[in-house]
């Protein structure tokens, strides 16, 4: 998973400024997506969906009494900050469910579900765990970018810094867990922090533009994902493995067209903010140069990855993906579902072609993306009962999953 990364900023999305030859071949060799999106247009709701396979706003989140050093400060100047808060104990992570499956589990990189120990990933289903716990830290440094700027840089539960570059590092981590663990069923996350800010390139960052850091972040992002398919064909475990690649939400600024012909940005319930790249790579049964248009979601790979590995769930317990292997497979399956997204007021709810965008309780544009992916003709008011109906459809999904 990228961070931050937009829909455009692949050669196989159209990027005619970034060079990513690992990810374009990754593409040829499996299926990529064009209606692939993010549960959120913000990092922590969809890590949660990814995590948990619902809706973010169906989660359960408890109060983070114990923030580490770098936000008491903050903490104590705005007691109601919206990020001080993690993600139950409670809530079945799809790293438990594999473990209790017979899988070695690994989340090298960003966590970002809560910032004090009860939050921990090895207490959410990880065996193991290297990077950081909070939003983003320093390439260099491994300091936290926020408030107080303290080390956030973790080997399991104790925090150790390393002299490295951060992508090259996570890349470093996984590429020795899965030689380690080559004879056994394991799931690995790798949560890198590129692109997302600060921008900064391996080498000294002072004497580059912001796009020159940009477009090296993505780069070098690329070889970790060439290094890692070497890998795996070394130790002759491609044909046993399901590669998964994609962003948690669109592009922050505007740099090298990141989102493509998408208008939106993170944090924006229009396209750009949550439409991003998913590749699926399994030679022998996806089919090399494939691609799909179906609408798909980041909380489908919970079901996805529990149903290969034959991992039972408790009884009765609610996921709101769809396992997607019958579509990797090369299924005519359709998806017919209604889709939803949340971010403070904003709204969007998605039927079919037809997706409508409020703020509030105001719905405020209706757009075909069937005809129009930049959403720029608004149809509200020539579809007054579509309006209607996916005003009603969103306002159910509220009381549904008790956001509040």
């Amino acid at each position: 998973m990228a961070d931050d990364l937009g829909y455009g900023s692949l050669g196989c999305y159209g990027s005619k400024e970034i060079d990513t030859p690992n990810l374009d071949r990754l593409a040829e060799k499996g299926m990529r997506f064009t209606d692939f999106h993010s549960n959120g247009p913000m990092c922590t709701p969809t890590r949660a969906a990814l995590m948990t396979g619902r809706y973010p706003q169906r989660c359960i989140w408890v109060p983070d009494r114990e923030l580490s050093p770098v936000f008491v400060k903050q903490r104590r100047e705005n007691m109601k900050q919206r990020w001080a808060w993690g993600i139950s104990l409670d809530e079945l992570t799809i790293a438990e469910v594999l473990q209790k499956a017979g899988y070695k589990t690994a989340l090298f990189g960003k966590w970002h579900l809560g910032y004090d120990a009860r939050f921990h990933p090895m207490n959410q289903g990880f065996d193991e765990f290297r990077g950081f716990i909070a939003g983003a830290v320093d390439y260099h440094s491994h300091q936290s970018v926020s408030g107080l700027r303290e080390l956030d840089w973790w080997d399991n539960k104790t925090i150790k810094n390393e002299e490295g570059y951060t992508t090259d590092l996570l890349t470093r981590y996984s590429e020795d867990f899965i030689v380690r663990h080559k004879n056994v069923p394991f799931f690995l996350y790798l949560a890198h922090a590129a692109p997302h800010t600060p921008l900064q390139g391996r080498g000294p960052s002072g004497k580059k533009s912001d796009k020159e850091n940009y477009k090296e972040m993505i780069e070098v992002l690329d070889e970790s994902v060439g290094t890692l398919c070497r890998v795996l064909r070394e130790q002759q475990l491609e044909a046993k493995t399901l590669v998964v690649f994609c962003s948690d939400n669109g592009p922050q600024g505007n740099l090298l067209s990141p989102s493509g012909h998408f208008q939106g940005r993170k944090g924006s319930v229009y396209e750009g903010g949550h439409r991003v790249p998913f590749i699926a790579s399994w030679p022998g049964v996806i089919a090399p140069g494939s691609t799909s248009g179906q609408t798909v979601m980041t909380m489908d790979f919970f079901p996805t990855f529990a149903k290969l590995a034959g991992a039972a769930l408790p009884a009765n317990h609610f996921l709101d993906g769809m396992n997607l292997m019958p579509l990797l497979e090369g299924g005519e399956e359709e998806y017919n579902r209604t889709c939803h997204w949340l971010f403070g007021k904003a709204w969007a709810v998605r039927k079919g072609e037809w997706k409508l965008i409020g703020n509030g309780p105001k719905a405020l544009r209706l757009v075909n993306l069937k005809t129009d992916q930049g959403e720029k003709k608004d149809f509200i008011k020539k579809q007054p009962e579509l309006v209607k109906e996916l005003t009603k459809l969103h306002g159910e999904w509220l009381r549904e999953t008790g956001d509040k």
